[in-house]
């Protein structure tokens, strides 16, 4: 299966493909206000689809 997804403020974005076989809960106020869920995949099944000049490190806070 294919998903997607962006960061928060969805300048970059990624496509995963697999199955998702477990998750965990992120604890940060934003992730807990809205559910999300954590999967980690190899990195080959991870692809890049938008980033430009707005790829880096992000520090929450």
């Amino acid at each position: 299966m294919l998903y997607k997804g962006s960061c928060h403020c969805g300048k970059v974005a990624f496509e995963v493909k697999g199955e998702i076989g477990g998750a965990v809960r992120c604890n940060c106020s934003i992730c807990a206000r809205k559910g999300a869920l954590l999967w980690a995949v190899p990195h080959e099944k991870l692809s890049l689809v938008a980033w430009g000049d707005d790829l880096g490190r992000y520090t929450f806070g």
